[in-house]
């Protein structure tokens, strides 16, 4: 199964937009979603705490601040 995993930061308007997202998309695309909240003073926060929403798939990096519905189902559909 194909995983995707959400990098996000609380009080974050964006992150939560593409929490939603992926959560409607997940209904009808078959994918595991991880989500991880980035806490301050971490190296993930360091490496990724200005550029959240930030998404992979299969560990791959493919969006930066905000999520693209289209090109996401796009890079889905190419990673099964």
């Amino acid at each position: 199964m194909t995983k995707v995993l959400l990098y996000r930061k609380e009080g974050c308007s964006l992150c939560d937009e593409a929490e939603r997202i992926l959560e409607r998309l997940k209904k009808d695309s078959r994918f595991f979603l991880e989500r991880i909240t980035l806490e301050p003073n971490t190296d993930l926060f360091e490496r990724f705490g200005d550029k959240v929403p930030v998404v992979f798939i299969n560990e791959k990096l493919l969006f930066e601040f905000k999520l693209d519905e289209r090109a996401f189902l796009k890079k889905l559909s190419e990673a099964d």
